[in-house]
């Protein structure tokens, strides 16, 4: 007997704070800021309950600024098996860094997703949906 079974491939970009203050995307005070809170306590909570309850795992793209702003929170999404990928320290465009500034922030947030996983990301998304003529070489050699 044949079932029907829907696959599904989800992602979420879990920025919190930092898409407020790390950019130029919009205002960066408290009225801001709160989304980025509500995100990180009450929002993140919920999908991780849907989630768990739908057997679902999903990919979370995070900035390094937000594991370090939200230990508990991201240490949560690893300990419900979820993957972690790299999103950029402080939702920093690629297209607005110059080489040098964007191995940094590859370096940077490199390290927090080492810190909270015990390993490097394997998947990337760019925080500002541009890469940079130096983005690739990169990628290849961090192994993204």
């Amino acid at each position: 007997m044949r079932t029907n079974q829907a696959a599904v491939c989800l992602s979420f970009d879990f920025d919190a704070l930092s898409i407020w203050i790390g950019t130029p995307f919009g205002p960066s005070g408290p009225s801001a800021l709160s989304r980025g809170e509500f995100g990180a306590r009450v929002g993140l909570p919920r999908i991780l309950e849907l989630l768990e309850r739908e057997g679902i795992p999903a990919t979370f793209f995070i900035p390094g600024h937000t594991i370090d702003s939200f230990p508990d929170a991201c240490a949560e999404i690893v300990d419900r098996g979820h993957e972690i990928g790299h999103h950029g320290y402080m939702h920093e465009s690629p297209a607005n860094l110059t080489a040098d500034e964007e191995r940094r922030v590859l370096e940077r947030g490199i390290a927090c997703i080492e810190r909270l996983t015990g390993h490097p990301p394997v998947g990337y998304r760019s925080p500002g949906w541009e890469l940079s003529d130096a983005s690739v070489g990169l990628f290849l050699e961090y192994g993204l």
